[in-house]
């Protein structure tokens, strides 16, 4: 079986599909900044894309503290017609709660494998 390719891997105030099918990122960031812990954020979305893969898979999403805290579980499944094919998800994260300051990594597998990731900082305000 061929690798996944990560083709985005986002942190979004708001994602929109269009009519034509195509996808609106809006307001993209990799920072949050609250005046106390813990910290809940209005409604945020994730924008996750791969391709290179055919068939049905699964996945998992998950932003983790630095003390291997999961603050974000997500996970799923998918199906591809052709490899060419680019899967893109996007969830609306809801009440995730951060415990405190620092640094977030969300990490993005497909069946298992490593695929990539990206780092959210809290930062106190």
């Amino acid at each position: 079986m061929p690798e996944p390719v990560l083709v985005g891997l986002l942190f979004a105030d708001k994602i929109i599909t269009e009519n034509n099918g195509k996808k609106g990122i809006i307001g993209t960031f990799n920072q949050f900044n609250a005046p106390a812990f813990p910290a809940v954020f209005p409604p945020w979305h994730l924008y996750a894309a791969v391709t290179n893969l055919s068939g049905k898979h699964r996945f998992t999403l998950n932003l983790v503290s630095d003390e291997t805290q999961v603050i974000v579980p997500l996970s799923g499944e998918f199906e591809v017609a052709e490899a060419l094919g680019v899967v893109e998800l996007d969830p609306v994260i809801v009440g995730a709660a951060f415990p405190r300051a620092g640094n977030y990594t969300l990490t993005f597998h497909v069946d298992g494998d490593f695929v990539g990731s990206r780092v959210l900082t809290v930062r106190q305000t």
